[in-house]
């Protein structure tokens, strides 16, 4: 197994509270040349209220340093900041991170 970390400065979406810049660090896990056995989470810190919209939620978009967005499901809120997943449906962009 490989791991790539990921750290860069960029957006985190939610619907109902709208956007706010986020500081992110992605780790990127892979499993041999299978990109179904690849994972991706990590943690991002955001302005609080946006961090509590996404944790209500439980789903929000995180915007990357480069533009591209990828689908996030959220974990728990902490003095670290916010744990996330990337979605399975988002999975198809690790390669972004790579």
């Amino acid at each position: 197994m490989t791991a790539t970390i990921v750290k860069g400065d960029g957006w985190l979406r939610t619907l109902g509270f709208g956007s706010s810049t986020a500081s992110y660090e992605i780790t990127v896990r892979r499993s041999g040349a299978d990109e179904a056995a690849s994972s991706a989470d990590g943690v991002l810190t955001a302005e609080v209220g946006t961090m509590v919209e996404a944790r209500h939620a439980r789903r929000a978009v995180l915007v990357l340093e480069d533009g591209r967005s990828v689908g996030i499901d959220i974990g728990d809120l902490t003095a670290s900041g916010l744990a996330f997943t990337i979605r399975a449906d988002s999975h198809r962009s690790i390669d972004i991170f790579l």
